[in-house]
């Protein structure tokens, strides 16, 4: 019996590579999981607040989920009320969500880049047209704000996908710079993923934006707040796009453990606070080190490095044989350049010292 075939669009369209050693290419090189310190990923190194394992055992996994009780600590924390915010299954559900709330096969969509690859893949899956406006190294991956208001222009998008601070440069646009961009979606939504933006010293609030229905907010707490295995993020825009979104979202999308999680680590600001101070701490030790030893490291407001390094690939798998794992930017189109997540500083001096062996090797 023949097999009934995927939409057309769908040939060829491969998963999105992503951080994280993974079992497989370990158990190849043949290292122990404890051989190896993982800077791929962007993760608060420090863990989750005390409080989060307590509540998570505590949850009540018997029942069906409901959000409420986490909506409302959200909203409080952001002032804003409960119906302006929608929890999700990590940021990259909300992702596809709003493709299926807002796109129609061959939209178009303008992508700021390089960046997020689940951006394209989730509009792609969409059948939606897909545009890419690239920041220039030479201009330290800073965005041509006049470039893409001339592409909002041209292409009339139905969404602009934004992320700030961007993943992997590091680079943040102010409010400012985001209310000229604003000034040319009139008929486009756009999508500002904040998942990194806890790492900003004195961010700039886009709150007032999003629920006046301007722009659609994306935030992760599974960065900052060390959540990555529950999988927790939420959506903050006016109360028509949250019941866009909630339309097209699975029931019971966010489990009891992951909101029990969430609430205790909203509730412990000074695990956040204590962890972030150590972040920057240990980055500006990191940054220093690397750009001593002859590398290119591009500025970044957030917990992780862009280093160009000449053939990344070649030099995450020489990090990797000395117990360091970090991001090769290659699926970025990046390929001479390593994204590092910040660590502990013992961490990141075992890094430096890594660096410095395969520098000598040449």
């Amino acid at each position: 019996m023949a097999s009934i075939s995927p939409r057309p669009h769908l040939r060829g369209l491969s998963s999105c590579p992503h951080g994280v050693l993974l079992q497989c290419e370990a158990e190849a090189m043949a290292l122990a999981p404890g051989d190896v310190i993982d800077f791929s990923a962007n993760v608060n190194p420090f863990g989750p607040a005390p409080a989060v394992r307590e509540a998570i055992a505590k949850a009540d996994i018997a029942s069906y989920p409901d959000d409420a009780a986490l909506r409302q600590v959200i909203a409080a924390g952001l002032g804003i009320a409960p119906a302006n915010v929608l929890p999700a299954n990590g940021s990259v559900e909300l992702l596809w969500l709003v493709v299926q709330a807002y796109l129609s096969p061959n939209d178009p969509v303008l992508i700021v880049g390089p960046t997020f690859g689940e951006y394209e893949r989730a509009c792609l899956i969409g059948g939606a047209r897909v545009h890419w406006l690239r920041a220039d190294a030479a201009q330290e991956f800073y965005l041509d704000l006049e470039e893409t208001a001339r592409l909002l222009d041209l292409y009339q998008p139905r969404l602009l996908f934004l992320c700030n601070p961007n993943n992997p440069t590091g680079v943040y646009l102010r409010r400012a710079e985001i209310e000229r961009l604003l000034a040319h979606c009139q008929r486009t939504l756009l999508v500002v993923d904040e998942a990194f933006v806890g790492f900003v010293e004195a961010a700039d609030s886009l709150i007032d934006l999003a629920v006046d229905g301007r722009l659609l907010l994306l935030r992760s707490m599974t960065k900052d707040h060390a959540l990555a295995g529950l999988r927790l993020g939420y959506a903050v825009g006016d109360q028509e796009t949250m019941a866009a979104l909630r339309t097209v979202q699975p029931p019971w999308n966010v489990s009891a453990a992951a909101q029990a999680g969430g609430i205790a680590a909203l509730a412990d600001r000074e695990h956040l606070a204590l962890s972030l101070a150590r972040i920057r701490e240990a980055k500006h030790y990191l940054a220093q080190e690397i750009i001593s030893q002859g590398l290119k490291v591009y500025p970044a407001e957030t917990n992780f490095l862009l280093a160009q390094v000449g053939d990344a690939a070649r030099f995450r798998a020489a990090l990797l044989r000395r117990g360091c794992c970090v991001r090769d930017c290659s699926s970025f189109g990046l390929p001479d350049c390593i994204r590092i997540g910040v660590r502990s500083v013992p961490d990141c001096r075992r890094l430096v010292a890594a660096i410095n062996e395969v520098l000598r090797e040449g």
